[in-house]
């Protein structure tokens, strides 16, 4: 007699959330609507896509200048949100609407409704998928204010083309 065949659920029975990503804080995430949908990506190994301007804007920075902006905003003591290596530079995710108007030398604010493909937040650096890796991970609802990353993005500019 041969075995019943194992049974599939098209949806799952548990919340993935607790799964996946255990104490991590899903906060920032939430209010995209794509929580499932991430999850689901995650737990295959791949990339959640979220799309720009719906929880936060997002702005692009060079990559050469997002660790001395890092630095910056933390040695200002403000909110320090998630903060995204990808191939085409660093993603600062912003508070929503304080990037409007965004006008900064090499580096632009993404459009709303650009998806944002994110790497499950275990992908730190050096850990790296599809070319990313977060380089502040999500773990708390905190954003960064887009005043605060103009001013710690200008100065670490500032700084890198006086070494120079």
């Amino acid at each position: 007699m041969n075995p019943p065949p194992p049974t599939t659920l098209a949806r799952p029975a548990v919340n993935l959330s607790a799964i996946i990503v255990g104490p991590l804080e899903l906060g920032w995430l939430e209010p995209t609507g794509r929580v499932p949908d991430v999850l689901r990506a995650w737990e295959r190994g791949a990339l959640g896509e979220v799309p720009a301007g719906l929880a936060w804007d997002v702005v692009r920075v060079p990559t050469g200048t997002a660790h001395a902006t890092v630095r910056r905003l933390r040695a200002a003591r403000v909110p320090l949100g998630p903060v995204l290596a990808t191939p085409l530079g660093v993603d600062f995710l912003l508070a929503p609407g304080s990037a409007d108007g965004w006008d900064a030398p090499e580096s632009f604010r993404l459009p709303d409704r650009t998806l944002v493909p994110l790497p499950h937040p275990d992908y730190a650096e050096p850990r790296h998928l599809g070319g990313r890796s977060w380089i502040v991970r999500p773990t708390t609802g905190a954003l960064t204010d887009g005043p605060a990353l103009r001013d710690a993005y200008a100065l670490a500019r500032v700084v890198a083309e006086a070494a120079r």
